[in-house]
């Protein structure tokens, strides 16, 4: 007889038990750290690319008045 092995979190520094049925590699709680981490990263994209748009439209503006 086979003993069941217990799926656990993946995370290294969780190894919590899942439960049997349990269809992710993570634990709720590292799933959300896991979220939480790329919607604060996609913020800082965000917010660089608004910012290097915004500085080439100030220098593109700035060349046309000295065009005049």
């Amino acid at each position: 007889m086979k003993a069941k092995e217990t799926k656990l979190c993946k995370n290294k520094n969780c190894q919590k038990p899942l439960p049997e049925d349990y269809k992710h590699k993570y634990c709720e709680s590292c799933r959300n750290k896991r979220f939480d981490k790329i919607k604060d990263g996609t913020k800082v994209g965000l917010s660089l690319v608004a910012l290097f748009v915004g500085g080439v439209g100030l220098i593109a503006k700035g060349i046309s008045e000295n065009i005049d």
